[in-house]
């Protein structure tokens, strides 16, 4: 899928987000055609899902565009050349086009990407928590969660998504043994697929979705967890 930018755990995780609309962000201080391309390939492993790419270098979206997008079933992938987390939510809400809060925590999958001897990898990966409300209707604004980073001595990224694994389900509508499962299977496919000829990848990859087993949903009730409110990304109501 993005051979060598990821590895088989990450690239099965955000393969699964993405098939559900999951918005995603590609930054990092490497070429823009680089950060598209990733973008792109990501997308494309889910081929009945539309999608476009949205230009964030310079300014965020515009607010409209994106929620219009996002209402229409149409998945976004933003790219920016921030080189951390950190630049690219400041960027996203300063000066006259800044985003809402509650938007950008609906963006969901961040890749941040960095260059080593001229190999560019992602170097962490993070989830936006969306605005939530606890069950006494009080708003809770967790911080972003880190799904993975890249050590420096090793060179291998360390995953922790398995900490959120039930919010990510949630998200995705599958419960977490479903995600989790379907996750091992499409690394595990990811690997396979790799040895083929570019041509024959595209089919491989659909054969292995149509073959895996009935998704098992997200429990429609969490107690325990916070319910995600209405945001201006998905209510045309709400500004």
């Amino acid at each position: 899928m993005t051979g060598g930018v990821l590895d088989g755990e990450l690239a099965a995780l955000a393969w699964l987000l993405v098939e559900d609309g999951v918005p995603l962000i590609v930054a990092g201080p490497v070429p823009r055609a680089v950060r598209a391309g990733i973008a792109t390939a990501l997308l494309d492993a889910v081929p009945e899902r539309p999608w476009v790419v949205l230009d964030a270098e310079d300014a965020p979206p515009d607010l409209d565009q994106l929620a219009a997008t996002i209402r229409g079933g149409v998945t976004p992938a933003l790219l920016a050349r921030d080189g951390s987390l950190r630049d690219l939510l400041e960027r996203l809400t300063e000066g006259p086009a800044a985003l809402p809060e509650d938007a950008i925590r609906r963006l969901g999958l961040v890749l941040i990407l960095g260059e080593r001897a001229g190999v560019v990898r992602v170097e962490a990966a993070h989830y936006l928590r969306p605005t939530e409300r606890d069950a006494n209707g009080h708003l809770q604004r967790r911080p972003p969660a880190v799904l993975a980073t890249r050590d420096p001595g090793s060179g291998l990224l360390e995953h922790f998504a398995w900490g959120i694994a039930g919010e990510l389900g949630d998200r995705v509508d599958r419960s977490q043994a479903d995600l989790e499962e379907r996750q091992e299977d499409r690394a595990r496919t990811l690997a396979a697929v790799a040895g083929l000829a570019p041509a024959e990848r595209p089919a491989a990859l659909a054969a292995a979705r149509a073959a895996e087993p009935e998704r098992r949903h997200a429990p429609r009730e969490h107690p325990e967890r916070p319910a995600a409110p209405r945001s201006p990304l998905t209510d045309p109501h709400l500004h």
